[in-house]
This record gives C-alpha cells, structure tokens and sequence, in this order.
C-alpha cells in the first residue's frame, strides 16, 4: 500500500508536467512497465543497484532512441531509473491512468463474474453504474469461477462483493463463528 502511494505522487507530478496528450502518456507508461517486464535483463539493469549509474544511463539512452518519445517522459523515466524507483513503474502507469480518466469523466470497474457476461447484461451493468458513479464507466471484465454465481465489482480500492461464493462464506463464518460456538 505505501508503494502505490508513493506510486500516486510520482504520476501527480508527471500529470502536471504533461501539457498535452496526457493519453498518449498513460498509454506510453503502459508500454514502458510492459517493456521491462517482458525483458528480464533489461529491468535488472534498470533497477539493481549492482549496475553504475553510467551503465544504467547507456542502457536507457538506446532504449529511449529507439522509443524516440521526448520530454518531459524521457527526463521523467530517467529520474526513476537515477532515483532506483523504477520498480514502481506500474503503479505509476495506473495511477496516471486514473488521472487521466478522472480528467476525461470516466471510471475504470473490474467487474468479476462465475461465467463471461452475455451482451445486454454487460450493458445493463456498465449502465447501472454510468448512473451510480455519474461517469462513463469503462468495464473489465473477468472470469473467475470460484464465484460461484453473482458478480464482484471493483473501483478503485472499493469492493462490491455480492458473489455466493462471499455470501456461503459469511454464512459459514456466522454459522461457526465464537457467538456459535458460546451457545453450543
């Protein structure tokens, strides 16, 4: 929790250095954590401390050549790499994001379901929300069996949990809980 907080500040401070497009930034972040996440040997450099600084800087200038982006995400993504912070890259790229959708009115929901959810309920749903949040709501859906049935709905660090497999859980907890056990 104290990485994504610490996460929010870096993104804060590079939202208010973006001028323009801070879409193209956001999808550039993405494609940057997803870049050194897929080359092992190119996040070690990154990011162990068992590489100079010199070392670092020639590893992420051919880099940055190659991507050809520019300030300020060139100057940015240096002084993660300078201030060994790039290991939070990620959640940096996530908290721009939401900047950026808070900015643009939109939420993203992760919505988790026992079976993949039909069309017109997939609507309904994203509907339902556009109205209970009063943003567009920007879905993600996701399968995840051991539900059991019902949906678990996720934005942000809130959770709407109305899937069986919560509901059998409570129950089985209320069932063998300490107030069960006294009585028996």
């Amino acid at each position: 929790m104290i990485n994504m907080s610490i996460a929010r500040r870096y993104a804060r401070a590079l939202f208010d250095l973006v001028e323009k497009d801070p879409g193209k930034v956001a999808d550039r972040l993405v494609e940057f954590d997803r870049l050194i996440q897929e080359i092992p040997l190119l996040k070690e450099v990154l990011i162990s401390p068992a590489f100079r600084l010199e070392e670092r800087r020639k590893v992420f200038d051919r880099v940055l050549a190659k991507l050809a982006w520019g300030a300020p995400l060139d100057r940015f993504l240096w002084y993660l790499v300078e201030h060994r912070r790039m290991d939070l890259i990620g959640g940096i790229a996530e908290a721009f994001q939401a900047m950026v959708d808070e900015r643009a009115g939109k939420v993203r929901v992760e919505v988790s379901s026992a079976k993949p959810l039909n069309q017109s309920t997939g609507t309904r749903l994203s509907k339902v929300l556009s109205e209970a949040l009063g943003k567009t709501v920007i879905m993600k859906p996701r399968v995840d069996e051991s539900l059991i049935a019902g949906l678990s709905v996720r934005v942000g660090d809130l959770l709407v949990d109305g899937s069986l497999k919560t509901q059998l859980n409570s129950l089985r907890e209320a069932l063998t809980g300490p107030a069960c056990r006294r009585g028996a």
